[in-house]
């Protein structure tokens, strides 16, 4: 009898397990870390920062083996060694896993600032909102700055914003942040307009490649 096929779910979850098996240091990014925070996406990979060491990779190799992925020690290491993504084929379904090593101070900052987000059920280390709409901002594509105003509207009240303007700094994108957040309606009793609204509007003014005070944004709206 053919093994069932994984869902999106179950492939994160023995993806989980795999690294929590392996004692490998991870934090989930991506597609991911943008579901968690509130704003629904569709992905076939699941986007993973591991810090492991050369002598780490059979250990973690063996792992997924043992969660019917498929991807070898020596990948592991070459991935490494090269700074590069290492693709994780899962036997069961579709959908990836695309690690990439903590090699550069980006990647470290994602380990070095995840949190523990329970998604579907699983508790999972995810980088922060902070890094996440950086990070977004950083990558730069009509979808990513989308993801990453939809973060920030969401997760406005619970953002450390010095935290999150010294990341974007470091990454050259701190005006880029400034306009995003210029763009963020901020939530107020009697505000209206939906967060559906808001992003459409921004969607369209990124288009344009147009900054639109927020005082112009609220003024829309009444």
């Amino acid at each position: 009898m053919p093994a069932k096929r994984r869902s999106f779910v179950a492939v994160v979850s023995a993806a989980e397990r795999s690294f929590r098996a392996a004692r490998v240091n991870h934090v989930f990014v991506g597609a991911l870390a943008v579901a968690a925070f509130g704003v629904p996406r569709t992905t076939t990979d699941v986007d993973v920062i591991v810090d492991y060491r050369e002598e780490d990779a059979p250990r973690l190799a063996e792992s997924f083996r043992n969660m019917n992925f498929q991807v070898s020690a020596e990948d592991l290491r070459d991935a490494r060694a090269e700074g590069a993504h290492c693709t994780v084929h899962d036997t069961l379904s579709a959908f990836r896993i695309d690690i990439a090593p903590a090699s550069r101070p980006r990647t470290k900052d994602a380990i070095r600032h995840s949190i523990r987000v329970r998604w579907r059920g699983i508790a999972l280390p995810i980088a922060d909102p902070e890094h996440t709409i950086v990070m977004k901002i950083v990558y730069g594509s009509e979808q990513d700055i989308e993801d990453a105003l939809g973060i920030y509207v969401r997760q406005r009240k619970r953002l450390g914003l010095r935290r999150m303007r010294q990341f974007a700094n470091q990454q050259g994108v701190l005006e880029d942040l400034r306009e995003l957040e210029r763009k963020a309606v901020e939530t107020k009793d009697g505000a209206r307009g939906t967060l559906e609204q808001v992003i459409a509007r921004a969607r369209s003014q990124i288009r344009a490649g147009k900054t639109v005070p927020l005082e112009q944004l609220q003024s829309e709206d009444e």
